[in-house]
């Protein structure tokens, strides 16, 4: 009795080590081109840009993915390609001679199919009537994701950064 449960052990044995070798090899990580990711990303940030710059609601709906998510501070969630590529187009114009630059922090590319970017945007103007530049700031952060159409903006957060108000005694 004692031989056949030995047997039996060494024969379980023998089957399920090369099963669980096997196993761990296909495990094993593929490697991602985060330099070429980056670079996409670094593309996707242009055609951002560009559209803000160009008010280019075709270029701009290009950078989103058809079920992309727009959330800005003190506002419902925008859902859907065409609904944020009009909320985007019915904001007003940047004020006469105002610049919007993108800075992005931190960029971590999460695997071969999703990215993140960490980061701020700059509104620089000068406000009419007067001659000191004013400089506004809000805070974004994006999930990128690849698609069929290429790497599209998934997710965004964007928060406006306001200077605390000195309280008057």
């Amino acid at each position: 009795m004692k031989l056949v449960f030995s047997s039996t052990i060494l024969l379980v044995a023998i089957v399920c080590i090369p099963a669980c070798e096997s196993h761990d090899n296909q495990s094993t990580h593929v490697a991602i081109d985060t330099v070429g990711i980056k670079k996409s990303l670094d593309s996707l940030g242009a055609v951002v840009q560009r559209a803000h710059d160009t008010r280019d609601n075709a270029l701009m709906a290009s950078a989103w993915a058809k079920d992309g998510v727009l959330c800005i501070a003190g506002a419902p969630p925008v859902k859907g390609r065409d609904a944020i590529v009009n909320a985007i187009a019915s904001m007003p114009p940047l004020p006469p001679g105002g610049k919007m630059t993108i800075h992005p922090i931190e960029v971590q590319v999460l695997s071969s199919d999703w990215a993140y970017i960490l980061g701020i945007d700059s509104l620089k103007y000068t406000p009419s009537g007067t001659t000191e530049p004013v400089s506004e700031t809000s805070t974004f952060f994006v999930l990128i994701r690849k698609t069929s159409e290429g790497w599209q903006t998934y997710r965004e957060t964007l928060t406006p950064n306001h200077t605390p108000r000195n309280k008057q005694k």
